[in-house]
């Protein structure tokens, strides 16, 4: 199984192409696709797509440490965890 320490690149690369910039005006934003509700929740500022690699890769990773792979279908098919 692979654990949220080993999520960072990878699940950004299985889910938007690795673009931390990543903001096609349907509400979710950066590599990870957040929600501006669910970045909120996890107590981040501003917005996913404007804050850096880094930041979303510890939102990611908190993300799943709090609800498991149960936040990200496609990250897990993608590892191959489905």
């Amino acid at each position: 199984m692979v654990g949220p320490a080993a999520c960072g690149f990878s699940c950004a690369s299985a889910s938007r192409g690795n673009n931390y910039r990543e903001n096609t005006g349907n509400g979710y934003y950066g590599a990870y696709q957040f929600s501006g509700q669910t970045w909120a929740n996890l107590g981040f500022p501003g917005r996913p797509d404007l804050e850096p690699p880094s930041m979303q890769d510890a939102a990611a990773m908190k993300l799943q440490a709090e609800a498991g792979w149960a936040s990200g279908r496609r990250v897990r098919a993608a590892l191959g965890l489905t």
